[in-house]
């Protein structure tokens, strides 16, 4: 008897997702990595279903993988029954992607039951007029750790929501800086407390705008269903 089990990844390059099986040194345990619209998706079989038990159990905590029952998921719809089971709303700053998420939140019918709306503060100045305070981003960049979490904070003072996601970074293909290159995404989560993340993205500017959003929504499912959500993590494999 053969036993499989299916997992979905989001956001993380194949070349890594491939790099860390090779490197899991179970016997007996095969593998395939399959491509789709939503991101990669993981095949594991093996004769003993304890070797993909234990193949799961050594994942690192952060990488942000569901099990087979959301492989045909996306992640609007994960965030929507996230915030649907914890009958919060979601709020939204957002700077680099530009209303993405709230687009892709509203693309689902019935999402006004869960989504508050949100603010897009792309310029500085439109960063001030929902109170984030200029000498933040004037100390510390409008990228940055400090810059998303006034973002996060403010938000969800003025929106009134159970939840308040904020991004800010630099799509390119232009704007970056040694310190900052494109890529550079911060992306801050405020419910009862501000969890911060730093996500280190490549690709056009489409995918890390993408990218951005899925790890916004992930983030906000995360944080809801499992409070699993980690703090201030660098996520460089994320790419």
């Amino acid at each position: 008897m053969l036993f499989c089990k299916k997992i979905r990844f989001f956001i993380i390059a194949q070349a890594f997702l491939e790099s860390m099986c090779g490197q899991k040194k179970i016997p007996d345990l095969e593998y395939k990595i399959i491509a789709d619209e939503f991101g990669l998706i993981l095949e594991l079989c093996s004769k003993k279903e304890e070797n993909i038990e234990k193949f799961i159990f050594s994942l690192p905590e952060e990488l942000m993988f569901f099990h087979s029952s959301s492989i045909d998921l996306s992640v609007s719809d994960m965030a929507a029954e996230a915030l649907k089971r914890s009958g919060a709303k979601l709020a939204v700053v957002e700077s680099c992607t530009g209303g993405l998420i709230s687009k892709i939140v509203t693309d689902k019918p019935g999402s006004s039951d869960y989504f508050w709306g949100g603010f897009i503060t792309y310029d500085n100045k439109a960063k001030e007029t929902i109170d984030v305070p200029a000498f933040i981003i004037e100390k510390y960049g409008s990228v940055s750790k400090e810059t998303a979490i006034s973002m996060a904070e403010k938000g969800l003072e003025k929106s009134g929501a159970d939840i308040c996601a904020s991004v800010s970074g630099i799509a390119g293909p232009g704007g970056g800086t040694v310190d900052k290159p494109v890529g550079t995404v911060w992306i801050a989560v405020k419910r009862d407390i501000v969890k911060t993340f730093l996500f280190l993205f490549s690709g056009t500017r489409k995918e890390i705008r993408d990218k951005t959003a899925q790890a916004a929504l992930l983030i906000v499912y995360k944080e809801l269903l499992y409070c699993k959500a980690l703090d201030s993590i660098v996520f460089e494999h994320y790419i």
